[in-house]
C-alpha cells in the first residue's frame, strides 16, 4: 500500500497542478473534501464538478425538483469555498446518468478546458448506479478530451485517475494525509450532517479518518485508489 502526503508525493512532482474532482450528487465529495483542500491550501488548482444536482434527494420530500436543484447548488458553492475550490455543475438530471458518450463529451470538454493532472471520482462498484456512471463517463472523458475534433485545443498530457477506495477491487492504494486540512473536511460533514439529519454523528466520521489515519501512519487521512500505482521518486 502506498503512502503520501498529497497525491504527487510519491511522483515528485513539485509544480502547482491541477485537480479535479467528479461527483455525481453534492455531497459525494465528503470523502475526498480533506484532500481537495489540501491541495488548495499549497496552491494548487482545485474545480469540483458535480454532474447532477442531485434534485431527486428523498431528504426533500414532495419539494419541486427545480427548487431543490437550487438548494443543492448552493451547497455545492458553499462547500466549494469552504475547500478554496472552483466549482461546476454539469446539467444532466439526477437517476439518469448513464455514463454515455454525451456525459463523457461533457466532462471532457470541461477537462480540455481546465488541463487537469489528476482526477478523483467514485469507485466502479458503488451501489448507486449514478455513481458507477460517473466513473464510467470519467474513464470515456478522458479519452475523448486527447481528440481535437471532440474538444478543440485537445489536453494530451498524461492524467492520473484515483478512485474511492473498494477493498473487492485487487488495485494500489494511496493515502493521504488529510491531518493540515480535518477542519475542512469535518467542517463540510457537519454542514451537510446538520442539513440532512443524519444519524452518522461527527465523532463516527472522525473515527473513520483516524482509522485511515493509522493504516498510514498519521493522525488522519483519506484513501483512493488507482488503476496503476504511481512512479517512484527516482524514476521519470
Amino acid at each position: 500500500m502506498l503512502r503520501g502526503l498529497g497525491l504527487w508525493h510519491k511522483t515528485g512532482r513539485l509544480g502547482v497542478v491541477n485537480l479535479m474532482a467528479v461527483f455525481a450528487h453534492p455531497d459525494d465529495e465528503i470523502g475526498a473534501s480533506g484532500t481537495l483542500a489540501l491541495h488548495a491550501r499549497r496552491g494548487d488548482r482545485v474545480l469540483l464538478v458535480w454532474m447532477t444536482k442531485g434534485e431527486l434527494a428523498s431528504q426533500f420530500g414532495e419539494l419541486e425538483e427545480d427548487r431543490v436543484a437550487e438548494i443543492r447548488e448552493g451547497h455545492g458553492a458553499h462547500v466549494a469555498r469552504l475547500i478554496g475550490a472552483e466549482y461546476r455543475f454539469l446539467p444532466f438530471r439526477d437517476t439518469f446518468l448513464t455514463g454515455g458518450r454525451k456525459e463523457a463529451l461533457a466532462l471532457a470538454r470541461l477537462m480540455a478546458e481546465f488541463r487537469p493532472d489528476a482526477v478523483i471520482t467514485w469507485d466502479p462498484l458503488d451501489v448507486h448506479p449514478d455513481h458507477r456512471a460517473t466513473h464510467q463517463a470519467v474513464l470515456s472523458a478522458l479519452k475523448f478530451c486527447r481528440i481535437p475534433k471532440l474538444v478543440g485545443e485537445a489536453h494530451r498530457k498524461p492524467v492520473r485517475l484515483y478512485h474511492y477506495h473498494r477493498k473487492e477491487l485487487v488495485r494500489p492504494w494511496l493515502y493521504v494525509d488529510t491531518t493540515a486540512t480535518q477542519e475542512v473536511a469535518e467542517a463540510v460533514f457537519a454542514f451537510y450532517q446538520e442539513f440532512y439529519r443524519w444519524p452518522f454523528t461527527l465523532e463516527e466520521f472522525r473515527a473513520r479518518r483516524r482509522l485511515r489515519g493509522r493504516e498510514a501512519g498519521v493522525p488522519f487521512a483519506e484513501a483512493f485508489q488507482t488503476d496503476s500505482p504511481p512512479a517512484w521518486p527516482a524514476l521519470p
